[in-house]
C-alpha cells in the first residue's frame, strides 16, 4: 500500500489512508492490506468483474449468484442500496464484500445525468459511509479497500474528498470499533485525484456527521441496506 495520510480522529485513533492501483485483490487481501472490499455493482469489464471468481472463492458464494445482485442492483433497483455479501467459510482472510452503488446504477439517474455533470456530492457521501459502516459494524471489517464508484474512466477528486470526508466522519464517532486502513484499489483512479484528501485533516473545518434513514431488506438470501436522505 502506498500511504497517502493519516486521519487523526476526535478520539486520537489513526486510520491510514492510502491506494494500491496494480495489485488484484486477491493479492492485496493475501498480504493482510485488505479484509473487506467495497465495489460497485457494475460487473463485467470492470473491478468487480476482474476480482468476481476470487471473491466467490474466497466467500463461498457462486459466481451465479453475485452477477444477479449485481445486475439487479444495478439495472432494477430504484433505490439506493447497498449489498452485504459476509463469507460463508471460515476462516476466510476476506471477511466480506459490500456492493455499492455507483454512477452507472439505475438510482444514480435521479440525482444526475450519468457521465455529463459534476457528481453529486450526497450521493457519494452516504453510499461511503453506510458501505464504511456495514463493513465495519456487520462484516467487523479492520482494513477496507474500495474501488472507483464512478462510471469507467469518470473518476472525480471531488469523490474521493467525500469518500475520504465520509471514512473520517466514521471515525469520529468514539462509538466505532477503530478502523486501521482504507485504501482507494483498481481502476480509474489516478494519484492526483487524491491530492484534496490531504487537507482534510489540516483545515480542521470538517463538519458533522447527520444521521440518515436506512431500512433492512433482503435479496436472494442477503442483506440489502437502503438509504433515504431526503
Amino acid at each position: 500500500m502506498h500511504r497517502l495520510a493519516e486521519l487523526q480522529s476526535k478520539q486520537g485513533t489513526m486510520t491510514v489512508l492510502g491506494y494500491d492501483f496494480t495489485s488484484s485483490l486477491e493479492g492485496i487481501v493475501l498480504r493482510g492490506d485488505a479484509d473487506c472490499y467495497i465495489v460497485s455493482t457494475e460487473d463485467g469489464f470492470s473491478p468487480l468483474g476482474a476480482a468476481r471468481r476470487y471473491i466467490s472463492a474466497s466467500l463461498g458464494i457462486e459466481e451465479s449468484v453475485i452477477i444477479k445482485l449485481a445486475n439487479w442492483n444495478r439495472f432494477e433497483n430504484d433505490q439506493v442500496s447497498l449489498i452485504g455479501l459476509p463469507a460463508q467459510t471460515k476462516p476466510s482472510k476476506l471477511l466480506g464484500v459490500v456492493l455499492a452503488e455507483s454512477e452507472t446504477s439505475k438510482c444514480y439517474k435521479q440525482f444526475a445525468p450519468a457521465f455529463h455533470s459534476k457528481p453529486y456530492r450526497d450521493f457519494y457521501y452516504n453510499v461511503a459511509y453506510e458501505c464504511i459502516s456495514y463493513a465495519v459494524n456487520t462484516l467487523g471489517a479492520r482494513k477496507l479497500c474500495m474501488s472507483h464508484l464512478s462510471g469507467s474512466g469518470h473518476f472525480h477528486e471531488h469523490i474521493a474528498t467525500c469518500i475520504a470526508e465520509a471514512l473520517l466522519h466514521f471515525c469520529h464517532n468514539g462509538k466505532k470499533p477503530q478502523i486501521d486502513s482504507f485504501m482507494f484499489v483498481g481502476c480509474c483512479i489516478e494519484v492526483r485525484h487524491l491530492a484534496e484528501i490531504r487537507r482534510i485533516n489540516a483545515d480542521g473545518n470538517l463538519t458533522s456527521h447527520y444521521g440518515i434513514r436506512t431500512w433492512l431488506t433482503k435479496m436472494a438470501g442477503f442483506e440489502v441496506v437502503n438509504l433515504d436522505w431526503r
